[in-house]
């Protein structure tokens, strides 16, 4: 079996996604600043959604918006390799990037703002303020450390009978553990970013 063809028969997954063409270079940012964020991935461009090889249509326009997504709309700029596959007369590109070590990477949403982008299952989404928190935390340049104080410890509590299937909602469990919703927020990123406490993904 041909490598792109092993590649393609996965489907898109979080780790992969098909493109037919490129020629949004701001929409393109949100899929390459999603794969940073979340465990890196690659994108295979000239191809459907369905897993039909179509080609590039224009390689070199391509192969610019790629660079352009990653450099100019991706703050900070996310690190990217390029590879071609020919296939029964057509051409592939792979974009591999690799999981970041400079996240939360930014990309503009559909009114420009500049907006953290996740990958969830096989799309991108918004990440959530606790988990744009989180992602913070563990990239920070300085090493992750926290005192646990009595609030953490009323947050631990609160948390060894909370539902979290659906997520965490922060205003409840502020409300619970007696902090206001900011508190909250850095200490739950916190003790996620430490490894004390799960998510549930």
């Amino acid at each position: 079996m041909h490598p792109l063809e092993k590649m393609i028969s996965q489907g898109e997954h979080v780790q992969q996604d098909f493109k037919y063409f490129l020629n949004d270079a701001k929409k393109i940012a949100r899929s390459l600043a999603a794969f940073a964020n979340t465990e890196g991935g690659r994108l295979l461009v000239g191809v459907k959604d369905n897993g039909k090889i179509a080609g590039l249509k224009h390689k070199e326009e391509e192969i610019y918006v790629v660079e352009a997504a990653a450099h100019v709309f991706c703050r900070p700029k996310v690190n990217y390799s390029t590879r071609f596959w020919e296939y029964e007369g057509k051409t592939v590109m792979e974009v591999n990037v690799p999981k970041s070590t400079r996240a939360p990477h930014t990309a503009p949403d559909e009114t420009g703002k500049r907006t953290c982008y996740i990958r969830k299952e096989d799309e991108n989404k918004v990440a959530s303020p606790l988990e744009a928190t989180v992602l913070q935390m563990i990239h920070s340049p300085k090493p992750l450390s926290f005192t646990m104080d009595s609030r953490h410890k009323r947050l631990l509590e609160v948390l060894r009978t909370y539902d979290n299937s659906r997520g965490f909602d922060i205003e409840e469990l502020a409300r619970l553990s007696l902090m206001t919703q900011q508190e909250c927020l850095f200490a739950l990123a916190g003790l996620i970013a430490q490894g004390t406490i799960q998510t549930s993904r």
